[in-house]
């Protein structure tokens, strides 16, 4: 599976465009530590216009708190989808918190960041055409 990270609603609409586009599954990650300036909140709002722009898409999103477990407890609490999880001291519960409440856990890291990338639609498109799913 591909997975982005984005950073804005832009971002996020662009990857979800060219996976309509391709016709394969996207991950849309954000940036780590995301809920420290846009918040859970901001999130969860990202992820539901990019879906109601972008209906046709098949895509996922991945909360990625970084190092901020309180984060990552007000995601799963927020009705995230799925999650990125740090090892730290809180990541066992947090695992067992996220399981209890059918929140995914994504492990991998991300294919591309498309902070880098001057038209990020076409990044993706890129990237969803030279990867196997």
């Amino acid at each position: 599976m591909v997975s982005a990270v984005v950073h804005d609603l832009s971002q996020s609409v662009a990857a979800a465009r060219a996976a309509a586009t391709i016709g394969k599954t996207i991950t849309v990650r954000s940036a780590p530590s995301v809920g420290r300036g846009l918040g859970v909140a901001g999130w969860l709002a990202l992820v539901k216009l990019t879906r109601q722009q972008v209906p046709s898409a098949n895509v996922t999103f991945t909360f990625d708190p970084g190092d901020w477990p309180g984060d990552a407890y007000a995601a799963i609490a927020g009705g995230a989808e799925q999650i990125a999880i740090a090892q730290s001291s809180a990541s066992n519960r947090l695992l067992e918190l996220a399981k209890q409440e059918g929140v995914k856990i994504d492990d991998r890291d991300a294919d591309i960041d498309l902070a880098f990338h001057h038209d990020p639609e076409e990044a993706c498109n890129r990237l969803l055409l030279t990867t196997k799913s």
